[in-house]
């Protein structure tokens, strides 16, 4: 039997709208921690751009500074993810099926770039950022910076039962390392004071996520007043693959940790309701895109150890 076209597309965009509304419905995380890049090609050059060294007594003649570059590229990446509907479907009105699975398919595809941000964000303590060092690393240095560390360790007493106070002086620690990381003029980037900082993400496994909610957010601990001078925005996440590692992020900055690059939206189609040489129609979508290092001195990594 010949599928009535004009009703057959009524019913398709019924269904089309339900993934529309699995991707507006969706709450990635990745722009939290990424600086949004537009892309015009396959691969974008990025000329990372040194800091000015500021103001100086003027004494004879301006002397005239250059800005120090170093650059990187990241690929964009192809992405599609695609659904047959059967037309038999379709003619018996037998849709139903097909709404909650659209709906899925159109959160899966929003939160896609979750995914690449979280495999690189478990590569960064192996993978080179524009300075050349890993992205996660001890020895981080440009220009007039000296040697610096965004990869920490802290010590616990066991590390399957991390305490409240052991967990405090880690998440300390990393709030005052990365207050101190300087610029390649060898300048601070977070200057000239510091009051409460309220741009801060702390990512941490689900093993830590009740010890971190103790910790930054008990107004009571041992019967005396939980002193919190920062809160963290606190995130857990079943995607980090190692119990002993959190991250620490500063997102109110212009530039952000990573960096996600987009060449062409998410879009989708259909195609082949009207051809009667096949079965089904297609319901196909696509994008490019991808995610990489950018401002290693607005993140830090710390590992608990015995």
């Amino acid at each position: 039997m010949a599928l009535d076209i004009a009703s057959a597309q009524v019913k398709l965009r019924d269904i089309t709208a339900k993934f529309d509304n699995g991707v507006d419905s969706a709450e990635p995380f990745y722009p939290s921690v990424c600086y949004d890049a537009s892309s015009v090609r396959s691969s974008e050059k990025y000329g990372w751009i040194g800091n000015m060294p500021g103001m100086r007594e003027w004494v004879g003649d301006r002397q005239f500074s250059e800005l120090r570059s170093a650059n990187f590229v990241i690929d964009n990446k192809h992405f599609e993810s695609s659904l047959a509907i059967k037309k038999t479907d379709i003619a018996d009105d037998n849709l139903g099926q097909y709404g909650p699975i659209m709906e899925q398919l159109g959160i899966e595809a929003a939160h896609h770039p979750d995914e690449l941000w979280f495999d690189a964000l478990e590569l960064g303590e192996s993978t080179a950022c524009f300075d050349g060092q890993f992205f996660f690393d001890t020895d981080h240095s440009w220009g007039k910076s000296g040697s610096q560390s965004n990869d920490l360790t802290s010590t616990v007493s066991d590390t399957s039962a991390v305490t409240v106070a052991e967990l405090k002086t880690a998440i300390r620690s990393a709030v005052q390392q990365m207050l101190g990381f300087k610029n390649d003029q060898g300048k601070l980037y977070h200057r000239p004071t510091v009051s409460r900082l309220n741009d801060l993400t702390l990512l941490v496994p689900l093993a830590l996520r009740d010890v971190a909610y103790d910790a930054l957010e008990s107004q009571l601990l041992s019967n005396s007043t939980n002193v919190i001078v920062d809160r963290p925005t606190i995130v857990a996440s079943p995607y980090l693959t190692s119990d002993v590692k959190f991250y620490l992020f500063k997102t109110g900055d212009p530039v952000k940790p990573f960096v996600f690059q987009q060449r062409e939206p998410l879009s989708r189609m259909m195609k082949g309701l009207d051809d009667i040489e096949i079965k089904d129609v297609k319901f196909m979508t696509e994008a490019r895109y991808n995610v990489g290092y950018f401002a290693w001195w607005t993140a830090v990594l710390t590992t608990l150890t015995t």
